[in-house]
């Protein structure tokens, strides 16, 4: 009987030790939210982190941010210095946010990207954006007074997201060979705003899209359906509602091409004479049509035209064939791909 009580005892101290389970809980952990990582002579890196903090109210408690600073020479050292930063374990579990400084933005992104996707505490399915908290020179000490309001600048992000915005991860944007398109976000105090999409190319950034432009890219990405379009000829803005894309591969004059037609609804149309009627004015609906598909022709030109083919437009015409569609991508050009527009207001 000894024996059996000693083991009903000593037997969850033993699965303890062999799972490496003790006593410590979330509470001794740290959870980083955020992450951004900036070049100026040498690597920065902000690690935001949320603790817990008392509250008088019982039951209650606020939420604190702090910002973990450290630089190295390498995007590594940058990390394990602001880690070291704090005593407590870093959870990385929450963290769904990684920014990149506007230095590091124009060279040596895709190197940082691809490092953290391989990175032990780095997550695959965080999302990468472009961060501009104050300016060339002086955008890691704005970053820093910025992110003293931690919970703030993360609630706006979580607004900018919840209305919609482009979004590529981490391991999408590592694993393109240096091609991809990343959003780019300002911040100032407590707002943050989408400021446009940078197109990369073997790593580095090649066009910058904004605007009904910016918002098209979306809608390729199959990231939208619903866009909201500024045109400056016709000078109009609307809503675009269920918008339709359709892709027919073929071949034309030896070569492949990919027809995609784009079909949907226009609402809420203003342009300067006043709001416009549906079915009361054809010209406008073909006008609107011509640049809508002119856009998109200039997305396509700058993708996939010039073998960086972020949209994977290049599938549709694998499906036809394989071997054409190769030959094609790797000639690439602006005629590989044609649109025709069919938008009506209702």
């Amino acid at each position: 009987m000894k024996w059996g009580r000693w083991a009903l005892t000593a037997l969850p101290l033993l699965v303890l030790l062999l799972t490496g389970c003790t006593g410590a809980g979330i509470g001794d952990k740290v959870a980083v939210k955020a992450l951004y990582l900036e070049y100026d002579r040498q690597f920065e890196a902000r690690l935001l982190v949320l603790e817990s903090a008392p509250s008088a109210d019982a039951g209650q408690a606020s939420e604190e941010a702090r910002c973990l600073a450290g630089s190295g020479d390498t995007v590594y050292e940058a990390l394990k210095n602001a880690e070291a930063q704090e005593n407590r374990r870093l959870f990385y579990g929450q963290n769904e946010l990684l920014f990149l400084g506007p230095e590091l933005a124009r060279q040596g992104a895709f190197e940082a990207c691809r490092f953290l996707a391989s990175y032990s505490n780095g997550r695959p399915n965080i999302a990468v954006y472009l961060l501009d908290a104050g300016g060339a020179g002086g955008s890691v000490a704005a970053l820093e007074q910025l992110w003293q309001d931690g919970v703030g600048f993360l609630s706006g992000v979580e607004q900018l997201e919840s209305r919609g915005v482009y979004k590529t991860y981490l391991y999408q944007f590592g694993a393109q060979g240096g091609g991809g398109v990343i959003a780019a976000l300002a911040a100032e105090q407590d707002t943050v705003t989408f400021s446009g999409l940078a197109l990369y190319e073997q790593g580095l950034p090649v066009a910058f899209w904004q605007g009904a432009k910016a918002q098209l890219a979306r809608l390729l990405a199959g990231q939208t359906d619903t866009l909201e379009l500024a045109l400056d000829e016709p000078q109009v803005r609307f809503e675009l509602r269920s918008p339709r894309l359709t892709f027919e591969p073929g071949f034309s004059g030896g070569g492949m091409e990919l027809t995609v037609g784009l079909t949907g609804n226009i609402q809420r149309l203003v342009s300067p004479s006043g709001a416009a009627q549906p079915g009361q004015d054809r010209q406008l609906e073909q006008t609107i049509d011509r640049q809508v598909c002119r856009l998109l022709e200039e997305l396509a030109a700058e993708t996939i035209g010039r073998k960086n083919d972020v949209f994977l437009l290049g599938s549709y015409l694998a499906n036809l064939s394989e071997e054409a569609a190769r030959s094609a991508l790797e000639a690439g050009g602006e005629e590989l791909v044609r649109f025709d527009c069919l938008l009506r207001m209702v």
